[in-house]
């Protein structure tokens, strides 16, 4: 079944491409492809992330890619501390979840891609760089 929506249409609701949208949108297309949910409903996250901008962009991101929403109540925000940025997600019909935890090394990459060469640059980095690059993965059964 496909839902969620495309990278360039997230970026349209979220309002701009930026590289934390990404990471979030990378993510959630990770969680569906490997934990296969049977609709939008099946799929249950929880985002561990500090509450301010752009770490919150993460999480319009894993939105757009995973169709968890506020409105539909499965998808759950946490306050955490930068240096321990995660996503939970859970395939509700057999319990079965992936941890991704952003790697040390990202945030840093993306503040110095952002200062040096604006907005776009940091985004299209997020965007090409291998994913066990910027996650750590953890899958429970």
């Amino acid at each position: 079944m496909v839902f969620g929506l495309s990278l360039e249409e997230t970026a349209k609701l979220h309002g701009h491409k930026g590289p934390w949208l990404v990471l979030g949108y990378r993510a959630g297309k990770r969680a569906r492809k490997i934990l296969n949910p049977l609709s939008e409903h099946d799929l249950y996250c929880v985002v561990y992330v500090p509450l301010k901008t752009p770490y919150t962009c993460i999480i319009d991101g894993v939105q757009g890619s995973t169709s968890c929403t506020l409105g539909k109540q499965n998808i759950e925000i946490k306050e955490s501390s930068a240096d321990n940025i995660r996503i939970v997600f859970v395939k509700r019909k057999t319990s079965r979840k992936l941890e991704m935890k952003l790697k040390e090394n990202v945030e840093e990459e993306i503040n110095k891609l952002y200062e040096k060469y604006g907005l776009s640059k940091a985004a299209k980095w997020v965007e090409g760089e291998k994913l066990c690059n910027l996650f750590e993965e953890k899958l429970y059964d």
